[in-house]
């Protein structure tokens, strides 16, 4: 199939560096759901997920993407953080991508996306609605079961997102992660793309991948010794004399 690549491959290359500008002022979030289907592993907590696009000559593209998954009514639901990596990450990620390599974070990146995690800046990137879907391997429909890059997966996930008139000429991305295998307390698989644009009818591009889910943990809590400390921090000072 014919691939307009001078169009196809600055819009990968824009998706990897998780397209879209930091905000002077928060821009509006997006309308999202989340459907789960059939019963998937817990899979609660704050995800880095990491696809690499793999690209005609042998390079690759990097596309990182924050999750947070929560439960809610004993049912998780997931929410796409449309925030700006770490300048230090997202000059990697940058650099990386320029190359036609994969990133992989290391240990001391991982930590400080941890530590920056509440305080990343928000990003507009022109998303207007979007639907996340957690499926366990008892809710794959026919198409996932017949599809020879998910019919063997042990869970996925499947989003879409529909852009507003600003991401024009792309209208509409969908992106699935094919969960094959656990990793420590990672999961690796298959990564699969599908962005639709009007150049200027409907074109859908395709591109394929593996990908890493990172679990990020959450910076634990400080103890009661600590926060006691804490509160004491100012007893022993004196008020200024008037």
């Amino acid at each position: 199939m014919w691939r307009p690549l001078c169009f196809v491959l600055p819009l990968i290359m824009a998706l990897a560096a998780c397209k879209g500008q930091p905000a002077s002022t928060a821009p509006a979030a997006p309308v999202q759901e989340t459907k789960v289907l059939g019963t998937p592993p817990d899979v609660t907590g704050r995800w880095l997920s990491l696809g690499w696009i793999e690209l005609p000559d042998g390079g690759a593209v990097s596309a990182p993407f924050l999750w947070d998954i929560a439960l809610q009514d004993g049912k998780p639901v997931m929410t796409h953080r449309f925030v700006s990596l770490p300048p230090a990450l997202k000059e990697a990620v940058d650099k990386a991508n320029a190359d036609g390599k994969r990133w992989e974070p290391s240990p001391e990146e991982l930590e400080q996306l941890r530590a920056s995690w509440d305080e990343l800046h928000p990003e507009d990137q022109h998303v207007a609605q979007m639907t996340n879907e957690i499926v366990g391997r008892d809710g794959f429909d026919d198409a996932m079961k017949g599809e020879a890059r998910s019919k063997d997966a042990l869970w996925l996930v499947r989003e879409r997102m529909d852009f507003n008139a600003a991401a024009a000429p792309v209208v509409r991305q969908v992106t699935i992660y094919s969960t094959l295998a656990p990793t420590g307390r990672d999961y690796t698989g298959n990564f699969d793309m599908v962005t639709v644009a009007t150049a200027p009818f409907p074109i859908p591009i395709s591109y394929k991948g593996t990908f890493r889910l990172y679990r990020i943990a959450a910076p634990a809590p400080r103890g009661f010794f600590l926060r006691l400390f804490d509160g004491l921090a100012g007893c022993g000072r004196r008020a200024p004399s008037s």
